[in-house]
């Protein structure tokens, strides 16, 4: 009997460090009974991803995988073809015994309709698959949307899609499908420092994992602290967003080129913070756009609390306010900075950053 654990996220829950600490290793050096299986066919972590890319149709991929299909693609079609032939190598080995236990992590699975997850499951049925463990993380709508929102102004300067009266963390929506199709083998667990096992999302998976399936031995996992997708200052936002509006995209994420730019500057920024002892202000929340956020997921909280008895972090709504100025009903499209976000910036490390940036450029296309 082979099982199947699958990490489905959700987004912004610790997922790329869950895929640095189950690294696929050679097959020499695998461990015991398990099979860590690889994120994409490129035989490196990034970009994860590509279990996504065999399912959804082009309008619905993860936007690094919607670039490299516009960039080049017959050259993604080839490496979709490679990455479904490397999976079923891993599962139905030609030499090897087969693995008795396999782990894949994707928090792009995490959007999946109920279509897609029945034929996933169908598809892994075909290769010999019989038990399944799929793990979500789940986490504060408040904490997520400052996440998210840190994570999209690294790439675009289009603030739209986080207008706070339209923007939803649909974890409810997501959960159901998932359990729709896996009923009792869905666990569900909070993204709460305090709630994790030892405080750690990596020792909370790997423990979940060995606490259902006592009959494998534990999943191997590789030891040390790993910084990964760190949170940015308010000053490399405000500094990164003025390049963006000085040179704008032609199309509205960008192209590959783009984005391989800008995230070479925010390696740039990222030594200078290092190097500057880490100077920079924490990103915060304007507290109206907190309240709104809550308010909006306040019934599907209460349904995750009862459904799944999880109870996440969230301001008391006896303090929650409701604009009187009218924005708590509305948003503006022509979002800024400064309507989502609290500036309060330390000025010298701004003009700082604005300097090292000043004879940049950005691909138009």
């Amino acid at each position: 009997m082979t099982t199947l654990v699958l990490h489905i996220g959700s987004p912004k829950t610790g997922s790329s460090a869950i895929q640095a600490a189950f690294a696929p290793r050679p097959w020499r050096l695998r461990s015991g009974s398990w099979c860590l299986l690889p994120t994409n066919p490129y035989r490196h972590a990034e970009p994860a991803g590509c279990i996504a890319a065999l399912y959804q149709p082009p309008e619905d991929l993860p936007r690094v995988w919607a670039q490299r299909r516009t960039a080049h693609p017959s050259r993604f079609e080839r490496d979709l073809a490679r990455y479904r032939a490397l999976l079923q190598r891993r599962v139905q080995p030609r030499w090897r015994p087969h693995p008795q236990a396999l782990f894949l992590s994707s928090e792009y699975l995490w959007t999946f309709s109920v279509d897609l997850i029945e034929q996933l499951r169908r598809d892994w049925l075909a290769l010999g698959v019989s038990r399944f463990l799929v793990v979500a993380y789940v986490r504060s709508p408040i904490a997520l949307y400052r996440s998210a929102l840190q994570q999209h102004a690294k790439l675009s300067s289009n603030w739209r899609r986080f207008r706070p009266h339209r923007w939803t963390y649909r974890f409810r929506q997501r959960l159901e499908a998932w359990r729709h199709v896996f009923g009792a083998d869905l666990i569900v667990r909070p993204f709460d420092r305090s709630q994790l096992y030892r405080g750690c999302v990596v020792q909370d998976l790997a423990h979940t994992i060995h606490t259902s399936l006592v009959d494998h031995p534990p999943v191997p996992v590789v030891r040390g602290q790993m910084a990964v997708n760190e949170s940015v200052s308010v000053e490399e936002l405000m500094a990164m967003q003025e390049l963006m509006q000085r040179c704008p995209a032609q199309s509205g994420d960008g192209s590959l080129r783009r984005s391989e730019v800008l995230w070479a500057l925010w390696k740039r920024l990222g030594r200078l913070r290092s190097e500057g002892g880490g100077l920079g202000s924490p990103v915060t929340l304007q507290p109206r756009v907190e309240d709104v956020i809550q308010l909006r997921h306040q019934a599907d909280l209460d349904w995750l609390s009862e459904t799944f008895a999880v109870h996440l972090p969230a301001r008391d709504p006896a303090c929650l306010r409701v604009a009187s100025d009218g924005t708590a009903d509305g948003w503006s499209d022509d979002l800024s900075l400064a309507d989502l976000l609290q500036l309060d910036v330390q000025q010298p490390w701004l003009e700082r950053l604005r300097i090292e940036l000043a004879g940049c450029t950005l691909p138009a296309d």
